[in-house]
């Protein structure tokens, strides 16, 4: 079992999809979770309770707080919520995310910005200020959700491949500024797994055809391949892993 009894983590978008996926396996670790999210209900159907409450059936604590990872003040409150109720984190999964499609002479600019508001500045703001209180920690983990889109290309999917490309290289990119601080800073790049946000595609017989003849493995990943994913990276098996990212998407990319 990968051991994180003691630890706090922070998972932005964590109600549902990728993120309700990590909370939970964090928690399966003995972490102790910190949700932020712009609604604390999940969007499947089929799933009856809410994050927070499957944390704490894993005997972990967990805390909601509404959060808009857009608007600083918000990211600075669930931090501040964070502390004052599981204690300082350890750990800090920039999760939530948009993807509004349309090709570059497409999508709105409304959408444009948007997606780079949440995506990317949404890590800057959380990071910011988190990463303070990590410095203070022997055991101090950042993860970001980026894509296997952050590293190639797909129709009509500007602005979220481009945002998702930064994510990628802001993740290198911090992993060299906290470095000395024994903070690890590693990018998790999931393919097409079944969350709300896939959901359409893959109830459409060709576009779920299309995606399932480009996936190595012959079934789709679940939320909780992404999390276990993150639970690794979030553990002392990855004391040596920084700077990467780790692509969780069934040998999409291989070929």
């Amino acid at each position: 079992m990968l051991g994180l009894k003691d630890k706090t983590a922070i998972v932005t978008g964590g109600a549902s999809g990728n993120g309700r996926g990590i909370a939970i396996e964090l928690a399966k670790a003995g972490a102790d979770v910190a949700v932020g999210d712009v609604r604390e209900e999940p969007k499947l159907e089929k799933q009856t309770e809410t994050t927070s409450e499957v944390v704490r059936s894993e005997g972990c604590d967990a805390i909601f707080r509404k959060t808009d990872v857009s608007e600083e003040g918000d990211a600075e409150a669930l931090v501040d919520a964070t502390i004052d109720e599981l204690g300082e984190p350890n750990i800090l999964v920039n999760n939530a995310g948009i993807f509004p499609p349309g090709s570059i002479d497409e999508i709105s600019p409304e959408d444009w910005s948007r997606t780079f508001e949440v995506n990317l500045d949404g890590i800057y703001h959380c990071s910011k200020h988190a990463i303070p209180y990590l410095k203070e920690q022997k055991h101090a983990r950042v993860i970001n959700l980026s894509s296997q889109l952050g590293l190639v290309g797909l129709a009509e999917s500007s602005a979220y491949c481009a945002s998702k490309g930064g994510i990628a290289n802001l993740t290198r990119q911090m992993a060299i500024d906290y470095a000395d601080d024994r903070i690890t800073v590693n990018a998790i790049n999931p393919g097409v797994i079944k969350t709300s946000m896939t959901k359409p595609q893959l109830e459409d017989p060709e576009l779920r055809a299309a995606i399932e003849d480009n996936t190595l493995l012959p079934y789709l990943g679940e939320p909780s391949d992404v999390g276990q994913a993150a639970a690794f990276l979030a553990s002392e098996w990855a004391n040596y892993v920084t700077g990467h990212c780790l692509v969780v998407d069934g040998g999409w990319i291989a070929h």
